[in-house]
């Protein structure tokens, strides 16, 4: 049989930078646009907060592990069980640059659960995430 080659999808994910312009987002997003005009199907995904660049945003309206719900399923149980509209809202782009507009500081040391219960995938905090 002859099957016409499958054309490859890519998904490149990236992490969003808050509100400030970030080299990474900046590469990211320039590298997706130059695939997609070569007719590559690519799609830029946003996680945490939505990317921001000083040119085209080519990232897909939805930002994967919302900033707000990933944060707050660490520090809040109950958020690790609301339901899904709810979690919709929180992931809004609006409410994560709202959010990330505050100058709310983080401290580093602070991450380190978090980072542990996101590796830990369903087994972690932000299980219905995954």
């Amino acid at each position: 049989m002859n099957h016409p080659a499958a054309t490859p999808k890519i998904v490149y994910i990236t992490a969003g930078a808050a509100d400030m312009y970030c080299g990474s987002c900046l590469h990211d997003n320039t590298l997706v646009r130059a695939l997609s005009r070569r007719n590559i199907d690519v799609q830029l995904v946003p996680t945490y907060t939505p990317i921001r660049t000083d040119e085209e945003d080519v990232s897909i309206d939805q930002v994967f592990f919302g900033g707000i719900n990933v944060f707050l399923q660490q520090r809040v149980p109950l958020f690790r069980y609301l339901p899904r509209f709810l979690d919709r809202f929180l992931d809004a782009r609006w409410a994560l640059r709202w959010a990330t507009s505050r100058g709310l500081e983080i401290k580093p040391r602070e991450l380190g659960a978090l980072a542990v219960s996101m590796l830990r995938g369903s087994a972690g905090h932000q299980r219905k995430e995954v």
